[in-house]
């Protein structure tokens, strides 16, 4: 379908052509590596923030230097990227501890970055004093933004920046809902090349791109019907190939609960608000948390028992990066309190830079027969 060639293109690159015109117009672009950093925050500082990742990456020899195998390959993969120089077109970057990985990350970034860099202290749990903290962080950020780039933030600003994400998050919503159909109007690998393409240009550009687009995309159908349909979850999947590559088994991935995919589109921002900051962190609490937050798994589970049952999900495949403890732990939970309710899950162990493997076709492919 040639109106979606443009995001498939575009989210092949990490310094794709949007980005390097942004700059050519004299714009500063600010990398982030969690989806819980307040892109909002940057936006409205005149920044375009991009979600770092590190596509057709083949191996991390130099990062392996630097960090112990035992990190995982989404952190050395980024890390792999700045040392050989491909993240050389940022202005600056916001580093974070959303876990161990992560906070070994920020280490390496902050020596080695050569241009502004920002830690961003994550919170841990779902209490009122972790969203007090998110607030006093996110006025960090602001100081941040304007003592770097000599630029102010404004509430004026803020307000604005909601509403341009907004309109993604409404954008995204009826994408997502497409997937309902059967068969889906969209794959799953569309789905996200379309995602990571949200985090990777600039936001008034890709709801104009997004918008344009659904409405062919209702017109047409991805697949086969009849098939099994399939939520995906796990951390740092970010190739739409991946997913591709389970769905050639004959599988809709039809949602997910992916930090680069649902999770990071859903819900909305109250644009009536008195104030932005808090507002913004009421927002980023009510999706589903990522496992690093310690008592955030039943307000997750709620969201992905409803988007089950919804999208009519026949199983679930957990595919997790090598060594995160956290999501090993949420798999075990999930599947848990799945099995009470007859749904399948599928673990993967997988490597952020590996699209397929037979092992993992073969594992897809007994699960689907069970299926």
């Amino acid at each position: 379908m040639k109106e979606l060639q443009y995001f498939e293109e575009v989210a092949s690159d990490l310094e794709n052509r949007e980005i390097r015109a942004w700059r050519e117009a004299g714009k500063r672009v600010v990398g982030t590596v969690c989806s819980s950093m307040p892109e909002e925050v940057l936006h409205a500082g005149g920044l375009l923030p991009l979600r770092l990742r590190a596509p057709g990456l083949l191996d991390t020899a130099s990062a392996d230097a630097h960090l112990h195998r035992i990190n995982c390959s989404y952190t050395r993969s980024v890390l792999e990227v700045l040392l050989r120089g491909d993240l050389s077109f940022l202005d600056g970057l916001i580093t974070t501890n959303t876990c161990d990985h992560m906070l070994r990350l920020a280490g390496e970034l902050e020596a080695k970055a050569g241009f502004p860099v920002h830690y961003f202290s994550m919170y841990h749990t779902l209490g009122e004093s972790s969203r007090k903290w998110f607030i006093l962080e996110m006025e960090k950020l602001i100081r941040y933004i304007e003592g770097s780039f000599s630029t102010k933030v404004s509430e004026e600003d803020l307000r604005q920046s909601v509403s341009v994400y907004n309109r993604t998050r409404r954008l995204m919503a009826e994408l997502a809902e497409l997937r309902k159909q059967d068969p889906p109007c969209v794959s799953g690998a569309e789905y996200l090349a379309i995602a990571v393409v949200g985090m990777s240009i600039p936001r008034e550009l890709f709801n104009d791109k997004l918008e344009a687009l659904l409405p062919p995309l209702r017109e047409r159908s991805s697949g086969k019907s009849g098939q099994p349909r399939v939520m995906l979850v796990g951390g740092a999947c970010d190739m739409p190939e991946f997913v591709g590559f389970i769905e050639g088994k004959g599988v809709s991935v039809v949602a997910d609960g992916l930090c680069f995919g649902t999770r990071h589109y859903w819900g909305e921002v109250d644009e009536n608000a008195a104030e932005f900051l808090p507002a913004i962190a009421d927002h980023y609490f009510d999706r589903m948390a990522c496992p690093a937050i310690i008592d955030g798994f039943d307000h997750s589970y709620g969201i992905l028992k409803q988007m089950i049952d919804d999208w009519r999900v026949d199983g679930v495949i957990s595919a997790r990066l090598k060594f995160c403890d956290h999501w090993g732990g949420q798999r075990k939970m999930l599947a848990e309190e799945l099995r009470k309710e007859s749904v399948p899950v599928l673990d993967l162990e997988r490597e952020y830079n590996t699209a397929g493997s037979g092992q993992i076709a073969t594992r897809v492919q007994a699960f689907l027969e069970m299926l």
